[in-house]
């Protein structure tokens, strides 16, 4: 089997950035993979050949990624349903959905070459919004879409329903709309479940509710999600994967659902999602099976 065509795409606010780059294409030309560089990663280099990410995506079967969770949240969001497998290098700091690290980089070389790796398809939420009924706004989140309150520490009022009937209406310091890659990141600190890749459901979950019984919530990625707070009177604010917020009014409405495009990750052969948590985020118990 041929080996795949690999476009290259860097952060390049990391420092590290210009030497792990130089390293990955020394890696690559070991194991006779060509690649292609994104116009501000080949910059890096002084190399005057870089593509635009939207033309570089079309052109190649992977790409390869110098960047921490961040990036790769960026990055899915930027090409949409044009995102090709992402196979992410770490050179942030938690690094859960990367392949590797920088001290990694002739390994995952050889993984890349010989197509050792596997493809992990991760559901996408899309998030339109509406302002007096007519649509103003669509975006797309890989984690979660939250709704927060703002600077002043007072519950917000929202209101959640789902395929048009109501739910309730939470009094918290906010509510998180997540996918099942979303429930190891915000959600989880707030207290919801782990779900595992592919589970088809999002996960909703209040943050620091006002309640002895509110619990999150799980549901089918084929539902309709409202959010509203129309009776809320202090700020709150909307973030898509924690990259952005603004400030929402009692005539917002937003309809959360699954979207139309996953995002593929290029996933090592030698570990599980089950062993990515027990590294990662330090899973509680014994890492001795018996079985």
């Amino acid at each position: 089997m041929a080996a795949p065509r690999i476009g290259i795409v860097a952060n390049t606010q990391k420092p590290e950035a210009p030497q792990v780059l130089a390293g990955l294409r020394a890696a690559f030309a070991r194991m006779q993979l060509h690649c292609l560089l994104e116009t501000d990663t080949a910059a890096l280099l002084g190399d005057p050949d870089g593509i635009p990410i939207q033309d570089l995506a079309g052109q190649v079967d992977l790409l390869v990624l110098l960047g921490g969770d961040g990036t790769i949240l960026h990055l899915a969001k930027q090409l949409g349903s044009q995102v090709k497998p992402i196979a992410a290098i770490n050179i942030g700091t938690l690094g859960f959905l990367t392949l590797g690290t920088a001290d990694q980089l002739d390994e995952i070389a050889a993984q890349l070459a010989n197509r050792h790796f596997r493809t992990s398809h991760r559901s996408v939420i899309r998030v339109r919004t509406f302002l007096r009924d007519q649509l103003i706004d669509e975006g797309h989140a890989l984690n979660e879409v939250s709704f927060n309150r703002g600077p002043v520490t007072r519950l917000v009022r929202i209101e959640l329903r789902i395929n048009g009937d109501f739910v309730t209406r939470y009094g918290s310091d906010g509510l998180i709309i997540a996918t099942p890659t979303g429930s190891t990141a915000y959600s989880l600190s707030a207290g919801g479940p782990i779900i595992e890749p592919g589970s088809g459901v999002l996960l909703i979950t209040p943050v620091c509710p006002h309640s002895l019984s509110s619990r999150p919530l799980v549901v089918s990625d084929l539902s309709r999600i409202e959010i509203a707070a129309p009776a809320q009177r202090d700020e709150v604010f909307v973030t898509m994967d924690g990259q952005a917020s603004r400030a929402i009014t009692p005539e917002h409405r937003f309809e959360i659902q699954r979207a139309d495009f996953d995002v593929p990750l290029v996933t090592s052969l030698a570990s599980s999602f089950f062993q990515v948590l027990r590294q990662k985020l330090d899973w509680s118990g014994s890492n001795d099976s018996t079985i």
